[in-house]
């Protein structure tokens, strides 16, 4: 391993230091993302949650709660970020016709379109960042991380 990280896995066992390695990556791979979507003044879970809003909901919304299992995240935080995106105008919240108590949150056409500027710079960023993983390799580590996710849950 690089010196430059060695310093972080000092007396570590090695359960330790996958947790460890795991959350180093993904603050390099949220900083690169953050950079793009900072220009549109979103973050990765303003951004989340629009694509699954707009991908899964579709023109009939999805539920609050939905969105939460699909995130992994509470009620509380979903309600939180669903207000500001409201407020900014990227989605609505609207009551379901059969049962006034259930909402459904749907993106704004305001928010698809920023979703359609932002996606090819993302996407190619994410390209970027999988340009320096062993693709040969790329399978067999989803794999074994969705399987460790499964047992979490």
């Amino acid at each position: 391993m690089d010196n430059n990280i060695d310093i972080y896995f000092e007396n570590q066992d090695e359960k330790s230091k996958l947790i460890y390695t795991i959350g180093l990556l993904w603050g390099k791979i949220s900083s690169n993302l953050d950079e793009i979507l900072q220009k549109e003044k979103l973050n990765i879970s303003k951004f989340n949650i629009l694509m699954i809003i707009k991908h899964t909901g579709g023109y009939d919304g999805i539920q609050q709660n939905e969105i939460s299992k699909r995130l992994l995240v509470t009620a509380s935080n979903i309600t939180k970020l669903l207000d500001k995106l409201e407020k900014e105008g990227l989605i609505t919240r609207n009551s379901k016709k059969d049962d006034r108590r259930v909402k459904l949150i749907r993106i704004t056409d305001y928010g698809s379109n920023l979703l359609d500027k932002i996606w090819p710079e993302y996407k190619q960023a994410i390209e970027k960042l999988m340009s320096k993983f062993p693709s040969d390799k790329a399978f067999a580590v989803e794999k074994i991380l969705l399987e460790w996710l499964t047992n979490i849950n």
